[in-house]
């Protein structure tokens, strides 16, 4: 596992935390990875951070549901063409 995928599946655990802070911060540190032009997600790290952002547009907290959809730009950016039409 390359280091990018490994920290992206760290970010993705706390996405998960019961915590609204480490949902925010790991969100806004997702969202700061998407801006950058080097980082390349592969297949599986692209899946699972379409289906948690996807579940965090639905987040109890208000803050991390408007940072969820700050990702979706950089996030339509760097998706293959297949996830960007899954649910189609």
């Amino acid at each position: 596992m390359s280091s990018v995928s490994y920290y992206i599946s760290n970010l993705l655990e706390k996405m998960t935390s019961t915590d609204k802070d480490f949902r925010f911060m790991a969100t806004n540190d997702l969202m700061l990875e998407l801006q950058k032009d080097s980082i390349k997600l592969d297949e599986d790290s692209e899946r699972k951070v379409v289906t948690m952002l996807l579940k965090l547009l639905e987040d109890k907290n208000g803050e991390v549901q408007n940072l969820a959809v700050k990702c979706l730009a950089p996030l339509v950016s760097k998706v293959k063409e297949p996830q960007n039409d899954e649910d189609q």
